[in-house]
Parts: C-alpha cells; structure tokens; sequence
C-alpha cells in the first residue's frame, strides 16, 4: 500500500511542473513564467493603476482595435488569437540579442503559425522572427532560441517549478556571478514582485555588500515629488549593474519625465562623471505628461535634483563644455530655460523655478540602496478629474548576503 501512495505522489508532483518548464533550453541567461497569462492580466486589471491604464485612458481599447483590425484582415478570429494568450507564457533569453517567447497549451497554435509570422513582420518588423509550433505550443524569436528551446534541457529549482509565476536568472559577469529569482507575493490590495539576487562566490559577495552600503545622510536631504529616484551606496556604478541584473531600466529616456532641452541634457552628462551617491531626482510630472498626450512640448517641468559633487569647479566646466548660455546669481548658475543649479559645499542641487513638495506616506528606510515611487493618483486627476490611492513603489536593501528588491504596483 505504502508502495502505491508513494508512486501517486509521484505522479502528482510530475503533473505540477508545468509541461511547457520542460522547453527551458540549457545555457539559459534568464526565464520568466506566468502559469495563466489571463488570469495575471485579469489581476493586473483589478488595480487601480491597470484600471486607469487600460480602462480610463483607454489603452486596452486602442490596442484591441489596432489588433483585430489586422488580425481579421488574415481571416484569423480574434477569440482563437485570444485562446493562445489565456494560458501559459515563457520568456527565454540565451544572450542579449536571441530570445523565444513561447504561448500555449492551445488547440488554435498550429492553425495561427503562419498567420502570427506574418503579423509580427507587420507590426514590429520582425523579418528574421521564426515561429514554429509544437505539441500546442507556439515558440516565436530568434531561430538560436527557438531551437535552444524546442530541444529543452535546462534545469530550474523545482520549488519555482511549482509556482505560478516566477523568473529566474543565472548571470556570468567577467568578475561577478549571481543567481536572480524574482517571484510574486501574496497581497490583497496591489501586485508584489521580490526579486533576490544571490552571489555565487566570494568575490560576488563582497561587491554585494559594498553596493547594498547605504551613506548616512540628514534627516532633510531628500526633496520629494509625484516621481522620486533615490540613489544610496557606496558604490553607484554596481548598484546600477545590479539594477540592470533585477530588470530595472534607469535609462533616462525609460524616465517619466525628460530634460527639456538637448544643451541641458550635454551639461548633465558631462556632469555625471563628477557626482557621487547620496543623489536623488524628483519631478512634478502630471502637467508634462498631459502636454505629452496632447502632442505638445512640455513647457512646465517642475524638477528637483541633489548628488554629492566632486569638484567645486565640475558645474561651470560642465556648462562650457556645452556651450550652454547662463548667468551666475553667487553660488547658483542660471539658465535661459529657468532652471538653476547651486552648489553648497559638496553638494550639488539643479531645480526648476517652480516646484511643489510633496509627502509621501511611503519613504525610503535607512537601509534602502535605490528607493523608486510614482503617484499614479496624480496622474489619474490630472488627466481624468478624479483618482484614487494607487502608486508603482520600488526599493533595494542588502540583507543576509543578498541584494533584496521590492516591486509593489497599486
């Protein structure tokens, strides 16, 4: 009898690891599951911030339409095309370039083949894309994916095998090695991603613990807006490649909110290299989105940003590297667009005319590294006349030898 409880268990533990896990190819860089796309759609929906993207600003809508319209141009139905959406989804990436997305189980994957091809050629021009179907499944990417792919092999821990939803990462670095894992928690009201990043020696660990170093500052340092970035550590530089390693973008133009000018955009990048940690940048963003919409230049920006400087002489060598026209008010410099920057000992502050703080009731704590939060109830006033609590609130910590980041989305 034991004989057989235990062959059931066996059984029922094969069944839980998902079908689709076996199509991990081996020398994977990073995977990422959701068992039901449908439902996580559907849960990302029940938020106040999917509501206001996909429903009050009608974004859902717009991208149905565009996608029926071209589908239905194929004699593809859309309800089959939805059919390959509502169940399970695996990204793979072997390097930076060659990735494989694979859809299904779905009766309707052999049918769509052909037709999905055509369709990503068209509306992403994805000429070198190969699509292929198996077993149910579609496999779309580069043609070194999709045949890392089909051929399986990788493994993965079987506890996130089990889970609904996870990604999962083995990062070789010509110095550093990291495993990342990023799962989803439970929580009643918002979604919740963690994601850790855990050396694989020594040397990796060592540079962990000096990224995750916060620098201790005044209880006021931090000027805080409807966007605000906090940047922490005693070593700026890593924390970014472990940002980049946990699928943070800090690219500027992935910001909400954008330098007015191209002059200006030359002075802060030649500034960089003379800043260091603690800096943070905070925006007033809602006026400059909707000019945005409105296919309009933003004319209103209202900005905020401190760093520690370097060298007292980094700010007016940075303006005449530029060639940027100003005129200097005692320790400020001024610009014709009316944003200043003021130097204060070590410390560097560039601001708009304008800017409105703000309190959050949610702050950075003292260990943080890299602190994130956007008021999306901003957002929803200013562009639909009314809102409710709802907010994307990052932050990063060392803890217990790991980097720790938290995403929570309301």
């Amino acid at each position: 009898m034991k004989k057989w409880i235990v062959f059931i268990l066996l059984i029922v533990t094969a069944l839980s690891f998902s079908q689709i896990l076996n199509y991990v190819p081996e020398n994977f860089k990073v995977i990422r599951y959701v068992k039901d796309l449908s439902e996580f759609y559907s849960e990302v929906k029940r938020l106040p911030t999917g509501r206001f993207l996909t429903e009050s600003l009608g974004l859902e809508m717009m991208i149905q339409g565009v996608l029926e319209s071209q589908l239905l141009s194929r004699n593809i139905e859309p309800s089959d095309f939805y059919d390959l959406l509502s169940h399970e989804f695996l990204f793979v990436q072997l390097d930076n370039e060659d990735t494989c997305f694979v859809l299904g189980p779905s009766e309707k994957a052999k049918k769509l083949k052909d037709s999905i091809k055509s369709l990503i050629v068209d509306l992403l021009g994805m000429e070198d894309a190969v699509v292929v179907e198996k077993d149910g499944y579609l496999f779309l990417g580069t043609a070194k994916a999709v045949n890392a792919s089909l051929k399986g092999g990788g493994e993965i821990p079987d506890t996130l095998g089990k889970t609904d939803f996870f990604g999962y990462g083995l990062l070789q670095g010509d110095k550093y090695s990291f495993t990342v894992v990023s799962t989803k928690e439970s929580a009643s009201d918002h979604l919740s991603i963690k994601v850790e990043i855990t050396p694989a020696d020594d040397t990796s660990r060592n540079f962990l613990e000096k990224v995750g170093q916060p620098r201790e500052i005044p209880s006021d340092y931090y000027t805080f807006g409807e966007l605000t970035v906090i940047f922490n550590t005693e070593n700026y530089d890593g924390l970014l490649d472990v940002l980049s390693s946990a699928g943070f973008s800090m690219e500027s133009e992935n910001l909400p909110v954008q330098l007015p000018e191209s002059d200006i955009e030359k002075v802060v990048k030649n500034l960089f290299e003379e800043l260091e940690p603690p800096m943070f940048l905070s925006a007033n963003v809602s006026s400059a989105v909707m000019d945005l919409i409105a296919g309009s230049t933003p004319t209103n920006l209202e900005i905020v940003a401190k760093a520690k400087l370097k060298s007292p002489d980094a700010v007016e060598n940075a303006l005449k590297t530029a060639g940027v026209q100003y005129r200097k008010e005692g320790k400020c410099f001024v610009l014709e667009n009316g944003l200043s920057i003021c130097t204060e000992d070590d410390t560097v502050v560039l601001k708009s005319k304008q800017f409105s703080p703000r309190t959050l009731g949610i702050k950075s704590e003292k260990n943080d590294v890299f602190f994130l939060f956007l008021d999306m109830k901003a957002l929803m006033e200013s562009l639909v006349g009314e809102g409710e609590e709802a907010y994307v609130f990052a932050r990063g910590f060392y803890k217990d030898g790991k980097m720790v980041f938290h995403v929570n989305v309301k």
